[in-house]
């Protein structure tokens, strides 16, 4: 067997994140910078550099350079690819880069119970953060929204009955998955449960998520001294990946359905990259990971403590391992109590009657048609970006505070409007007005 080292493998998963989000949107967008998830508008270049040419680099890095200077250097720019994401960072990359920021500094002897850990925590807080009325009870469930949309589009129309269980199956397979990690001998049973889910999540349109929990289930079995260590070409265990590409060509749909040959190419690359990482996993031998380290058990338990605390206080959502649990900002759930004295503003858009040009050529049309619904409410950060860059061109959006009322953010009618605030974006960029719709993020 020859081996890769672990950090290698993270920052291929964010990779391989990455390159799905460019596939999807194109090039051409990735210099824009007007919804920045720590609110600092990088010039275009720089957006450009950290979005294209970072992770890339960060890769190189980590193969090439020797000891501990690649880890560090590719540490070095996988922040700068993280300082350029825009509207939300993905909870599966924020694992991805706490996962390496650990990983560079820690032994190598402490690489698979890191990993172990990691997952754990995330299978335990996934199933925690669902433990609420409006994921398990109601029909804005997101784990039913989901199941519903996704068969819609294989064309199955599924009873509403049928997709009552769904939740508690979710929560069931998420917790169950976590419990195999405490013990070595079902780690195996585990690895089978997390296949089977992140599969079924990766060709309902996650596949993102999908890799980088794997690799951490790479590490967290086949980890050693010599680092993670990889199936001779000749095992059986390959088989994952033509067999995880097919599943992603016969069973991936886009968003609106059909699916140009770009985006089928694109499905057909991120099948075959989690089936490869799959057979990492898979062919890993018995025994190789020593998941003994009381120090690591310590630390990565007080790091989801302290992650759940801030969604119990409300001081967050987006990087809280919680997106398809139907939390959303000023909801009512026990896990938010808010306590939290200073939510971030939202504010209502309104498109001029005439929109310049270069208004469009700085943000995406998309974006800005969804910003400037009347049906959605827009976090503040954004809206102070989004109206700068409109000012600039002559126009406005004509901002308007909104406050929670009776079911729905309702537009203040106060004559003097509250300036938008330049925040990090823990909430999301845009969200439904009515606490009657459901929020993916």
């Amino acid at each position: 067997m020859t081996a890769l080292g672990p950090p290698a493998l993270v920052v291929a998963g964010l990779l391989a994140h990455q390159l799905g989000r460019l596939w999807e949107q194109g090039f051409q967008g990735a210099h824009l910078s007007y919804a920045p998830v720590f609110a600092v508008g990088a010039p275009a270049w720089l957006t450009w550099t950290g979005q294209v040419v970072a992770l890339p680099a960060a890769l190189a890095a980590v193969v090439a350079l020797p000891g501990s200077a690649g880890p560090l250097v590719a540490l070095a720019c996988v922040l700068c690819w993280l300082g350029t994401v825009q509207r939300r960072l993905a909870n599966h990359c924020w694992l991805g880069v706490v996962t390496l920021v650990v990983l560079a500094f820690a032994p190598p002897s402490a690489h698979a119970v890191v990993a172990r850990d990691l997952l754990a925590g995330l299978y335990f807080s996934a199933a925690l953060f669902k433990l609420n009325p409006e994921y398990l009870c109601t029909a804005r469930s997101a784990g039913r929204v989901v199941t519903r949309f996704y068969l819609g589009l294989l064309g199955l129309r599924v009873p509403p009955a049928l997709l009552r269980p769904v939740p508690v199956l979710v929560i069931l397979a998420e917790f169950g998955t976590g419990l195999c990690l405490l013990d070595p001998g079902l780690a195996r049973v585990g690895l089978v449960l997390a296949v089977a889910m992140h599969l079924a999540f990766g060709v309902s349109g996650n596949f993102g998520f999908s890799t980088v929990a794997m690799v951490l289930w790479a590490i967290a079995l086949a980890a050693g001294p010599g680092g993670v260590a990889v199936p001779p070409v000749s095992s059986g265990w390959w088989a994952a990946i033509p067999v995880s590409a097919a599943f992603a060509v016969l069973l991936g749909r886009s968003a609106a359905g059909g699916r140009t040959p770009g985006f089928l190419a694109k499905d057909l690359f991120q099948g075959a990259t989690f089936g490869a990482v799959c057979a990492i996993a898979l062919g890993a031998p018995a025994g190789r990971a020593d998941w003994t380290g009381t120090l690591v058990h310590v630390l990565v338990g007080a790091l989801f403590a302290v992650n759940f605390a801030l969604v119990l206080t409300g001081a967050k959502l987006e990087w809280s391992f919680a997106m398809f649990s139907s939390l959303r900002p000023f909801g009512r759930s026990w896990l938010q109590r808010r306590l939290l004295a200073d939510w971030p503003r939202y504010y209502v858009l309104t498109l001029p009657d005439r929109i310049p040009a270069p208004l469009l050529d700085a943000v995406r049309p998309e974006f800005l048609y969804q910003a400037t619904r009347p049906e959605n409410a827009v976090h503040e950060s954004v809206v102070r970006r989004l109206e700068a860059t409109a000012n600039r061109y002559g126009a406005t959006l004509a901002p308007r505070v909104v406050e929670p009322g009776d079911g729905e953010l309702v537009p203040s009618t106060r004559a003097s409007q509250p300036p938008p605030r330049r925040t990090v974006l823990l909430f999301p960029a845009i969200v439904p007005r009515s606490f009657t719709k459901h929020y993916l993020g």
